[in-house]
């Protein structure tokens, strides 16, 4: 290769670093990202650190059948079930509490029972496992949080991931609240980003004749 021809060569790379073809090594990135913290988190329960996340809760709880993903498993699906329960009728200031942190914040339940386990307890109600905090109830959360930046910023080396729906937003931010960041990465997992990277830009080189 001629001097002429490896200045034209070095020129094709550092377009190709500055647009598309680099902002697509940030999409794969992202989109990896997302799926290593989603994978490890649900399969595992385990942070970036490689600790457990803080237990599920066992103090006690109020709830309505309309919360549970099958209304079979309601304890108050029957009347001699709901003869077995602490009921708790909610009005005013702490009602509207409750709205707001149940599914869609509205409704008309003003009848609840206990649940004395707590969340815990509503998981396995649920079906759902407790044995470590997997942030998966409905799975509409994980489902929702998604690779959200620009094809700009990924052309300058940004890749963000976020909740992408209001509910989903409030969710990932109570939890990250109560639990830690939920969203960082392990360092196995930064060192895979890191081979994609670096697969990605040496493809760029070869592409243009520099290996």
């Amino acid at each position: 290769m001629t001097l002429p021809e490896l200045d034209n060569a070095f020129s094709a790379v550092i377009r190709d670093v500055e647009s598309e073809p680099f902002g697509n090594i940030m999409v794969q990135i992202g989109s990896s990202a997302t799926t290593l913290i989603r994978e490890r988190i649900i399969k595992t329960g385990e942070t970036a650190e490689g600790g457990k996340y803080p237990p599920y809760s066992t103090k006690p709880m109020l709830s309505g059948c309309k919360n549970f993903l099958n209304q079979l498993n309601c304890p108050a699906k029957t009347k001699s079930k709901r003869k077995e329960l602490k009921w708790v009728t909610l009005g005013g200031t702490r009602f509207e509490q409750y709205l707001s942190v149940t599914a869609g914040g509205s409704g008309e339940i003003k009848r609840l029972f206990e649940i004395p386990g707590g969340y815990k307890e509503f998981r396995e109600l649920n079906q759902k496992q407790t044995g470590f905090v997997d942030f998966a109830f409905s799975n509409r959360m994980w489902a929702n949080i998604k690779l959200v930046s620009s094809n700009s910023e990924h052309n300058q080396g940004i890749a963000r991931i976020a909740a992408t729906t209001d509910e989903d937003k409030k969710k990932l931010e109570g939890n990250t609240k109560r639990k830690g960041d939920i969203l960082k990465l392990s360092q196995s997992e930064l060192g895979e980003l890191t081979d994609i990277f670096d697969i990605g830009l040496t493809q760029i080189f070869e592409r243009h004749g520099l290996k």
